[in-house]
């Protein structure tokens, strides 16, 4: 398992799209969420009564339901969906399907699930916005969640299970990192240990270990399989447009190869003074 910690360029620019997507979903996840999730509970545990009945109406309302997807109307309509359904699923009132496919993305199921896709969001997303500027990277983050959210409705079509998290536009953001800086590094954690890891490693064993997460998970892997795609293709484009702003300097870890996993650097040790006092520096 590898944790990203941090990347390896240099921005030229202050990332201020990325620094208000993970603000806004911070937003959303402590003052719009039912309260009961912020003390560490997640929608599937450590809730009960009210709280769960409020939990299960907040998600079933702004979630991504496939079932709904695909009939283009919400459960409270009486549609027929023959696949995996919550017990108890709540019908709520005034549900627009099309905008739950774009909410959906806002919205988390505990706090742990708000911190992960945060960190990677942070690691990833400023590297991405520094290549191609604010408005096209809006752009490709609204994109490619809207088109995770849809492959994992087209496979599990009949579900009437609401998905939710910006995992699959984050994921999208990922694949656009893989085409614009493939032997950049990634300072990671990787048991327990920190290393700078190539991106195509990183990211590469991301994608493939998405096919090997059990349904009883609960992890909607095709949304991030999807996005991921959906990222690096459109990043084959955009890199036609945008040329890379840092080409013509050293990286942070620069000193490394970049096809190899190297420690970082220990800062550099003082000389001893020649002479009788003392100091430092």
């Amino acid at each position: 398992m590898a944790l990203p910690l941090r990347d390896d360029a240099t921005p030229t620019r202050v990332p201020w799209v990325t620094y208000s997507l993970i603000l806004v979903n911070v937003v959303v996840f402590l003052f719009l969420q039912p309260s009961a999730l912020q003390g560490g509970a997640t929608e599937n545990e450590g809730l009960g009564g009210t709280d769960a009945t409020e939990v299960s109406e907040f998600f079933y309302k702004w979630g991504a339901v496939p079932c709904e997807i695909q009939h283009l109307a919400p459960l409270e309509e009486g549609i027929r969906c023959e696949g995996d359904r919550e017990a108890g699923a709540p019908s709520v009132d005034g549900k627009i399907v099309l905008l739950s496919v774009l909410t959906c993305m806002f919205i988390h199921g505990s706090l742990l699930h708000l911190a992960g896709n945060m960190l990677f969001l942070w690691v990833f997303g400023a590297t991405v916005e520094d290549r191609v500027g604010p408005v096209p990277y809006v752009a490709l983050y609204l994109a490619t969640g809207i088109v995770a959210t849809l492959g994992h409705a087209a496979a599990n079509w009949d579900d009437a299970v609401p998905a939710l998290g910006a995992s699959g536009a984050i994921a999208g953001i990922m694949g656009a990192h893989l085409v614009f800086r493939p032997r950049g590094r990634v300072l990671s954690l990787v048991f327990w240990t920190v290393v700078y890891v190539p991106a195509w490693v990183l990211l590469g064993l991301f994608f493939v270990t998405q096919f090997f997460i059990p349904d009883s998970e609960g992890v909607a892997w095709v949304a991030h399989a999807a996005g991921m795609v959906a990222g690096f293709l459109a990043a084959l484009v955009l890199a036609r447009f945008f040329r890379d702003p840092s080409a013509a300097r050293p990286s942070r870890a620069s000193a490394a190869s970049p096809s190899t996993w190297v420690l970082p650097e220990a800062p550099p040790i003082a000389a001893p003074s020649s002479g009788t006092g003392s100091g430092s520096t």
